[in-house]
């Protein structure tokens, strides 16, 4: 059978429903033809919620794109998106143009598509199946006109089942995972587990984060520790990962993250912005060394 080789997915073609071309086929040729212009693929993983993993992935692609470099970020949260909300473009849907499905751009050089960009109530929850999941993602990955990419971050939902497995699959080449943690012990058993899934399928794991790593008291400027310190760097010691460094708990970048507010938040003297940094530049070293 013929393939098609028009680079915009079937969901938007005009002539999908007279078509007899395999459309299954079209659909992987175009996340190839998609996949080809990304350098750097970057999975952000946790294993475990509630331990910052989209607020790490928000901020490191704002930091990346703020080098002028280009950065998709793949919201692949399909239950839980979050990302439109932090960089303050909920409700803001993709649109249709003759290269594929255009994702709205929060900030420059930074291209953002999530599940909930389709939706048209966000307390519209999505219940699929993983060969659902699959499908939609596969969409994502092709159908979506990135353009050519420095990095494409994907911010993974929790787990290490048929997500993970799925975009392993689409995205072909994967150049590694970034693993989020907090540093007490029951997030670190999860992290353990993240790594090993990881070196089970293959996928480099480029190092641990240790998120929500002590804070500054409001009070008296001392440093508190709520969720202990150092396990994540214990835990990237003895799985034998890098350690990427430690993100500080700091209340005004909570504060602006729950008004969705991320883009006004720049303060670079801050402990948290200080840490994102200096992953984001290890990243940036890693890509030249490579």
């Amino acid at each position: 059978m013929t393939l098609c080789e028009k680079p915009v997915p079937c969901s938007v073609c005009p002539l999908a429903e007279s078509c007899t071309l395999d459309q299954e086929r079209h659909a992987f040729w175009l996340a190839d033809h998609r996949l080809a212009q990304i350098g750097r693929r970057i999975l952000v993983l946790s294993n475990k919620g509630g331990v910052g993993k989209s607020t790490v992935t928000a901020h490191l692609a704002l930091s990346l794109a703020r080098r002028g470099l280009r950065v998709g970020l793949l919201d692949a949260d399909l239950s839980g998106p979050s990302q439109p909300f932090l960089f303050g473009v909920e409700g803001t849907r993709v649109r249709a143009s003759a290269g594929g499905l255009v994702p709205p751009e929060p900030a420059p050089g930074l291209k953002l598509v999530s599940s909930a960009c389709f939706l048209e109530n966000p307390d519209d929850a999505l219940m699929w199946r993983d060969s659902y999941k699959f499908e939609f993602l596969l969409g994502l990955v092709g159908g979506v006109a990135w353009g050519p990419l420095d990095y494409l971050l994907v911010d993974m939902p929790p787990g290490t089942g048929g997500e993970l497995i799925g975009l392993r699959e689409l995205l072909g080449r994967v150049d590694g995972a970034i693993v989020i943690t907090t540093p007490q012990r029951m997030a670190l058993l999860d992290v353990r587990r993240a790594v090993t899934a990881c070196r089970d399928s293959g996928l480099p794991v480029l190092g641990i984060v240790e998120n929500m790593s002590g804070m500054l008291c409001p009070h008296c400027g001392g440093k508190l520790h709520p969720f202990r310190r150092g396990g994540g760097e214990e835990t990237a010691m003895a799985m034998g990962v890098p350690f990427l460094g430690r993100v500080p708990l700091d209340r005004r970048l909570l504060e602006e993250l729950d008004e969705g507010r991320l883009l006004q938040y720049d303060d670079p003297g801050a402990l948290s912005s200080r840490a994102l940094e200096g992953i984001a530049d290890r990243l940036v070293m890693a890509q030249i060394a490579d």
